[in-house]
């Protein structure tokens, strides 16, 4: 079971920095805030009915990630359906030529925005981010690689700077 003293950890070594990295997948830092509330809220509750919880950090990072899946989903379909009903044409801006991170991020699959996040903002190792996800520390490793080249394109910058031993 979670005692305030792990609560209280996880508060000051891991909650800003999940939140922070949270909020370029959620695309706002306070909807970031909310979700990573929720995923300590939820092992909270998950703790009280007895539920053991290996590694705090892990689990409501995993269920935060969900929460931000969900959001996405809802948004894509919500946007899909505006577009449907709207007969206006498609009036947005050009593009700056100067594209920042969280633009760069924003045009990565779910799958390689993700790993990019927690690897490199969350700093978590290859194998965490592939408990994390529940996959293979290979397809980590492959999601890290398409990611690196899609970032270095988008920023125009050389795909081997950030690549690390641990990669």
């Amino acid at each position: 079971m979670l005692d305030e003293a792990a609560i209280e950890r996880f508060v000051r070594d891991d909650y800003a920095r999940l939140v922070n990295a949270v909020a370029y997948l959620a695309g706002s830092l306070d909807v970031a805030e909310e979700m990573v509330q929720e995923a300590l809220a939820r092992a909270w509750a998950k703790s009280s009915r007895g539920e053991s919880i290996e590694s705090l950090p892990n689990w409501v990072t995993a269920v935060a990630l969900n929460l931000a899946r969900s959001r996405w989903r809802r948004m894509l379909v919500e946007r899909r359906t505006r577009e449907r009903l709207s007969a206006a044409t498609d009036a947005r801006p050009a593009e700056p030529t100067r594209i920042d991170i969280e633009r760069a991020l924003a045009t990565l699959p779910r799958r390689q925005r993700e790993v990019a996040v927690l690897r490199y903002l969350i700093e978590m190792s290859t194998k965490e981010v592939a408990e994390v996800l529940r996959v293979s520390e290979g397809t980590i490793k492959n999601s890290l690689a398409k990611a690196r080249k899609a970032l270095a394109a988008q920023l125009q910058v050389d795909a081997g700077v950030a690549i690390d031993a641990d990669d």
